[in-house]
């Protein structure tokens, strides 16, 4: 095959480019420190990382999810202590109006004190967290909890609320975060009901009802208080299994970013050699080019 001198030059211009693109592609790996800057570049690295974006996106995403889980539980926490120490403080007054020393004047005046408790249990049953009511169950954007004299009603639904921390298919009852009005009050607002009956007692203040408070009031309220621990305890346990899954979570976010950064990043000390080697193939190039292009005009002058 005959040999020109434009194709001496073509392969010439052409290796001397290929020289000149790869000097240019170990800089730009040298200045932000990736290795990776299209899919060309290396194919399988390059589906691995997309593979490791991909879990951290959705890693990051199930984390979200865990801290607004926990967020919205220990909000609940709060409230539902809260509504233990008024029982407590309810219970203390029972006992105090039912000692049969007190003038009914002073059961009635500790009947008032019982029904602003109540009123402060509702208002509690209402608390809010980002405008979406904690006790409402999937119904949260209406406030649970209405009273109308002596009759309370539930306005919200039984249903479960859950963030996913993992794949596949959420399920609600399992790894619920909330607390439903009925989980909180009882079935039929139990809880309220049995306060309102007592208040009444108090109200009422005579000597039989004293009795009832004595026996059946108190009675009432020790099996009311103990059905909202219950019911406080279980939501204790979910919280920690939340808890948990964001540790596990936060462990998974940084083993996914040591391996995507060790996929993605450059190797400084082979990429400086490989830059010199590219660096001198390009100056000998150019040293055997100005051997073998053809003379110009300028040659001569």
């Amino acid at each position: 095959m005959r040999i020109t001198n434009s194709m001496m030059s073509y392969n010439f211009l052409s290796s001397l480019n290929k020289s000149l693109e790869k000097s240019s592609k170990i800089q730009m790996q040298l200045a932000d420190g990736k290795a990776l800057h299209a899919p060309s570049d290396d194919p399988i690295k390059v589906g691995r990382s997309l593979r490791f974006s991909t879990s951290m996106e959705l890693n990051n995403q199930y984390t979200q999810n865990a801290k607004d889980a926990i967020s919205w539980m220990e909000t609940a926490d709060d409230n539902m202590q809260d509504l233990s120490k008024i029982m407590i403080n309810i219970k203390e007054q029972v006992i105090q109006a039912s000692n049969g020393t007190n003038p009914t004047s002073a059961i009635q005046t500790i009947g008032e004190t019982v029904d602003n408790l109540i009123n402060q249990m509702i208002s509690i049953g209402n608390s809010q967290i980002g405008g979406r009511y904690i006790f409402g169950g999937q119904s949260d954007k209406t406030a649970p909890f209405t009273r109308n004299g002596d009759t309370i009603t539930y306005n919200g639904d039984n249903e479960k609320i859950s963030m996913p921390t993992h794949p596949g298919e959420a399920t609600p009852r399992q790894d619920s975060i909330n607390l439903t009005g009925t989980d909180v009050f009882g079935p039929g607002l139990k809880i309220l009901n049995d306060l309102i009956d007592v208040k009444n007692h108090l109200r009422a203040g005579t000597v039989a009802d004293q009795e009832w408070l004595s026996d059946t009031g108190l009675a009432l309220i020790e099996d009311d208080r103990d059905q909202m621990l219950l019911s406080h305890s279980s939501l204790g346990a979910r919280m920690s299994i939340y808890e948990m899954a964001k540790n596990m979570l936060d462990s998974s976010n940084t083993i996914i970013e040591g391996d995507q950064a060790t996929n993605d990043s450059v190797d400084v000390a082979k990429a400086i050699v490989d830059y010199k080697n590219a660096e001198n193939v390009y100056k000998t190039a150019l040293q055997i080019g100005a051997r073998i292009m053809p003379m110009s005009l300028a040659d001569f002058l």
